[in-house]
């Protein structure tokens, strides 16, 4: 697989992710529209990218940072959920950055070892859960009716998936640590929080990232961990498509367990927070 077709299955990935996680929760409701846009996309093609350039033991030492990247990636949706009353852009903004300095830490301090990753995962994945079930409470949105036309779905690929193969070119120039945090980039999250916000408001903004959240956080740190268990035993190949139907596989209950897991009460007041 060379440069270019990286590229291009990362921009294919990031913007059928972004479409249907927008599509389904207007089409929906939050709840689904968020967890499927939670299902790995762009990570898969990336860690299936540095297995079949750098061999399967790259792959390995590439999957351990997902955990870690990917807790806190929730961490910064969480983020963006709190500062909501300082409106989306405000909101978007700072947790952006605070995402860039934790994600730079990990490029300045290389890999941490698996058994540190995997613990600072249950460390953000336990206040993401606290946070949006407990604290801020946010209220799952039901579907909106609305209709998308296909000429707006396709600008939506478009415009993400643009984004994301921008991500994966600078993985290829920043080696393969920044490779490795590059391709938790939040992309797609960041991409469907601004649609649902634009098209939608931002309470339901707020509804998608604690679904995004869950999913992401889960399915994705999942397939990783399969992908690198799979690699032990597996050619590339067959340890891909095994790692990913695996968590398919498993998404199906998560989803299930997912429906009784957010509040319905959300905190008064805060989903009408001006954007400013």
């Amino acid at each position: 697989m060379n440069d270019g077709i990286r590229l291009l299955l990362g921009f294919a990935a990031g913007g059928l992710a972004v479409a249907a996680t927008t599509l389904l929760a207007e089409r929906h409701g939050s709840r689904l529209g968020g967890y499927i846009g939670g299902l790995p996309s762009t990570l898969a093609v990336a860690l299936l990218f540095v297995a079949l350039t750098g061999g399967s033991n790259a792959a390995i030492r590439a999957s351990g940072i997902a955990p870690l990247s990917f807790g806190i990636n929730g961490l910064y949706v969480l983020l963006f959920v709190a500062l909501t009353p300082l409106g989306f852009y405000w909101s978007m903004g700072l947790a952006l950055a605070a995402w860039a300095a934790a994600q730079s830490a990990i490029i300045v301090h290389g890999a941490p070892p698996l058994t540190f990753s995997l613990a600072a995962w249950g460390i953000c994945f336990g206040l993401c859960w606290l946070g949006f079930t407990r604290w801020f409470r946010v209220a799952p949105q039901p579907s909106t009716g609305l209709s998308t036309g296909a000429g707006i779905l396709l600008l939506r690929a478009t415009v993400s998936g643009a984004l994301v193969a921008t991500a994966a070119a600078a993985s290829l120039w920043w080696g393969a640590v920044a490779g490795g945090v590059l391709a938790s980039l939040p992309v797609v999250f960041i991409c469907s929080l601004f649609i649902a916000y634009r098209r939608l408001g931002l309470a339901f903004a707020r509804a998608l990232a604690g679904s995004l959240v869950f999913s992401a956080v889960i399915n994705c740190t999942a397939f990783a961990l399969l992908f690198r268990l799979a690699l032990r035993v597996l050619d590339i190949l067959p340890a891909f498509a095994a790692a990913y139907a695996a968590t398919l596989l498993a998404a199906w209950p998560l989803y299930h367990l997912h429906l009784g897991s957010l509040s319905d009460g959300a905190s008064p007041g805060r989903d009408e927070a001006p954007d400013r």
